[in-house]
């Protein structure tokens, strides 16, 4: 059995939560976990619902962030508290599959990382629009920084807690979704072993998306460029 740490960033996710973290119990039921929720203080009350609801599971952990909020910032947190040999990262508005995790684990044996890719051969979007614009930013993020998968952005993957625990996190956990290719960028400066798993990426059906395109790939480009520079 696997020694294993999820990490979930959540904000605002009341009602995805509970019925996320069911999904993954029972997808790792045959692992030894633990799964930490590390919350923005959600002013929807993400955090309290969740406590409540899994008060007597000693396997969940709760972290309440009420300064220096952002998603990198909550990830940084979460992985500084798990106490797994592995640490999976996902999002928790079911983008992310969690049925993915054993495939995951099972590859994880040969890999330093093992990512959920949306544009590796077999992964796709439900949002059609969405995939072409993200897969145009990533050949973007591929050609800059010379990073050897296809999805630089997804955000969702598996790591050896002690490989991870090597990269340096103050120069990647800051700002979004910006954190996981420069992640990826300092892990291939370690001559991490990558490889990409497809993915599907589902639209949301609860909840209100944090993400805004166009505002973030502005950002990520600065965030690309200053990588790329300081390099």
């Amino acid at each position: 059995m696997t020694n294993l740490s999820i990490v979930l960033p959540t904000y605002n996710e009341k009602d995805n939560i509970i019925d996320l973290i069911n999904k993954i119990k029972n997808v790792i039921q045959d692992h030894s976990h633990e799964i930490i929720v590390v919350d923005d203080n959600s002013p929807d009350n993400t955090f309290e619902i969740c406590k409540k609801h899994f008060i007597d599971d000693e396997s969940i952990k709760m972290i309440l962030r009420k300064a220096n909020h952002g998603l990198a910032n909550s990830i940084r947190e979460g992985i500084e508290n798990a106490e797994g040999e592995y640490v999976v990262i996902m999002d928790t508005d079911f983008t992310h599959d969690p049925n993915l995790i054993k495939q995951m684990l099972n590859m994880s044996k040969k890999y330093n990382i093992i990512s959920g890719s949306r544009f590796c051969n077999g992964g796709s979007m439900e949002s059609t629009m969405h995939s072409i614009l993200s897969q145009i930013y990533n050949k973007m993020i591929k050609f800059v920084l010379k990073t050897k998968i296809e999805d630089n952005l997804g955000g969702f993957f598996c790591i050896e807690r002690k490989n991870l625990m090597q990269l340096p996190h103050e120069k990647i956990f800051y700002g979004y979704g910006d954190y996981y290719f420069r992640l990826l960028y300092f892990a291939n400066l370690k001559n991490f072993s990558i490889v990409e798993i497809p993915a599907r990426y589902s639209t949301r059906t609860r909840g209100k998306s944090k993400s805004k395109f166009f505002q973030m790939a502005y950002k990520y480009f600065i965030e690309m460029i200053k990588l790329k520079i300081s390099s």
